[in-house]
């Protein structure tokens, strides 16, 4: 889908900029001196820090208002028609980077037209032991192992009801189930009644490698009885 795209680092590069003395607070996202900021002082910036605590940085940026913000509307041609509703642009970032909808006005303020949160459980969880995500150097890529950290939706329900989107912005909430629950859909529809509302759309995560037993809900009965839940 297109709002599969992978911007954690770009959002990143915020927080150290404001470390650097604020500079970061002055540049348009259109500027053509703020790629060059972020390539040769923000980015190498980040790297001294371990790649969990960057992305940790960058989701603070966000909450904290220090991403820079774009200043010009999107173009018409960007417009775009997606389940029913009208977006400024198809570009969005995926969920996993604001894993408990801390940044949502500040992440859709730097320009996308779509911001998932998530994935989202009923109860807290820790996720996996650190460390957890590795940076390939080589291949300009990170490996993600998270597993399904979240502070749970009691924890995000607030944020999330009181988060204002913008026009022709969309918010999306993806749902996750816990570690340790032994009923899957339960888990789900928890998760719709408690941020439904809040949400454009939801997604029902069954794909993280990271839960024991999460990717068998992808046999055609068990997500078909899940999908009816739900």
């Amino acid at each position: 889908m297109l709002h599969r795209v992978g911007l954690r680092v770009a959002a990143a590069t915020a927080a150290a900029g404001a470390a650097l003395g604020g500079s970061l607070l002055h540049l348009d996202v259109e500027d053509e001196n703020a790629e060059v900021f972020y390539r040769r002082i923000v980015r190498p910036a980040l790297k001294l820090l371990d790649p969990e605590r960057a992305h940790r940085a960058g989701v603070l940026a966000g909450k904290y208002g220090l991403l820079p913000q774009q200043k010009r509307a999107d173009p018409g041609v960007l417009r775009t028609k997606l389940w029913g509703r009208v977006v400024d642009n198809p570009i969005g970032l995926a969920a996993g980077f604001d894993k408990d909808g801390e940044a949502i006005g500040g992440l859709l303020a730097l320009g996308f037209g779509i911001v998932e949160v998530g994935s989202i459980t009923p109860l807290p969880q820790p996720g996996n032991p650190k460390p957890r995500i590795f940076r390939l150097e080589e291949d300009r890529a990170v490996i993600n192992r998270y597993g399904f950290n979240s502070r749970g939706h009691d924890d995000c329900a607030g944020r999330l009801s009181a988060a204002s989107i913008p026009p022709r912005k969309l918010l999306g909430v993806n749902l996750g189930k816990n570690k340790t629950s032994d009923d899957a859909a339960a888990d789900y529809c928890a998760g719709v009644r408690s941020l439904g509302r809040s949400a454009g759309y939801l997604v029902v995560n069954v794909s993280s490698p990271n839960t024991p037993g999460l990717r068998s809900l992808q046999g055609r009965e068990e997500l078909t009885a899940l999908m009816r839940a739900v």
